[in-house]
């Protein structure tokens, strides 16, 4: 079974789903909205908090566009990023030091090397590599060596990025990768979720257990994408939908919502079953009394070999089973059978027995 151990939480097969609140850069660049968003993903019974850190400068040039419309089309990303990375390496260090007081497992996403030998400083438990990374080699590379287990988005690549990304990690010895399904749109509508997409993954890379990073609006895509067996979902979040600073904001889930998708989360685990039809103990009166037994229709007198005539096919289901009817046929009566009675084998004389 593939299962990974992340600090003390367990993710693969046989354990429910785990769940990582993307805080990203929804702190808009202020500390103690920072550790607000830890202490909401807590209320939101997130199994982690996740950020991003990076310095927009080693992100972006000054006028890359953005791909993403949120009614300002004159900011450049370069403008965006800008006014979230304003948190210093002391400040991170306070973020990860708070998140292991309140007991809440928090990682982030770095952008650039720099980021990444901070975020390990920090005794980072794991890396998430963004889908728009997938192709930087290097800084994958550069992750890899860390030998953490590592969380990476597939957004917008193809199967043959996404090989030679695996191929980058592996090729460093580190084996701990969580493959996150994703579609790169902000909000993703749910008919371009392409959940089958996750099962394809799981065909592609049968030793990686696969997560779904999710960017539709609601909590219901992400419940789905467990049937088609993602072991993580990771969701947007925020503490306060109505902030603007971040474009995140107004499409992520607060702890409400988050609370929601973990009981609903919940429901699928334990709904989810096996392959195989067992038998359940909530089905154990009804095997009993919903289903039919061979029946008496008159007194049966001891010794009287059995006709048709004298049988008919009720419920409960506690004699013998309708499918030995033509058996019983023939049979000799042990004992004197009353009229209306579920008949069993004890009251016949079975025909090697005679």
């Amino acid at each position: 079974m593939k299962k990974i151990r992340i600090g003390n939480k367990i993710i693969g097969d046989g354990q429910r789903c785990f769940t990582i609140a993307e805080a990203g850069a929804n702190h808009d660049g202020n500390l103690a909205k920072a550790l607000k968003l830890i202490d909401a993903a807590i209320e939101g019974k997130a199994d982690s908090v996740k950020f991003q850190t990076y310095k927009a400068s080693k992100l972006v040039t000054k006028n890359a566009p953005k791909y993403w419309d949120d009614g300002n089309p004159q900011e450049t990303q370069f403008d965006v990023f800008k006014k979230l990375d304003t948190l210093t390496d002391d400040n991170w260090k306070q973020i990860f030091e708070y998140a292991n007081k309140k007991n809440i497992m928090c990682f982030s996403t770095p952008f650039d090397k720099e980021s990444v030998d901070l975020l390990y400083s920090l005794n980072t438990p794991a890396f998430k590599i963004a889908s728009a990374d997938i192709t930087d080699i290097p800084l994958i590379k550069y992750i890899a060596e860390k030998k953490l287990p590592i969380f990476i988005s597939t957004g917008m690549a193809n199967k043959e990025e996404i090989k030679y990304a695996i191929d980058a990690i592996q090729d460093k010895g580190n084996h701990e990768i969580i493959i996150m399904h994703c579609i790169t749109s902000y909000p993703t509508k749910p008919e371009d979720a392409n959940l089958e997409m996750i099962r394809t993954l799981q065909k592609e890379f049968p030793e990686n257990i696969i997560g779904f990073s999710d960017h539709t609006l609601g909590t219901e895509v992400a419940v789905f994408s467990t049937f088609y067996g993602s072991k993580c979902i990771e969701k947007h979040f925020t503490f306060d939908n109505s902030l603007t600073a971040s474009p995140d904001h107004k499409l992520s889930l607060n702890p409400k919502n988050f609370a929601e998708l973990v009981r609903q989360l919940e429901l699928s685990t334990i709904s989810r079953g096996s392959p195989n039809r067992i038998s359940f103990d909530a089905e154990s009166e009804a095997v009993k009394f919903a289903r039919r037994s061979i029946v008496s229709i008159k007194r049966i007198p001891k010794n009287t070999k059995i006709t048709e005539d004298m049988l008919d096919i009720k419920r409960p289901g506690i004699g013998i089973s309708p499918k030995f009817f033509d058996d019983v046929i023939g049979l000799e009566t042990t004992c004197d059978i009353s009229e209306d009675t579920p008949i069993q084998w004890k009251q016949l004389l079975k025909k090697n027995e005679n």
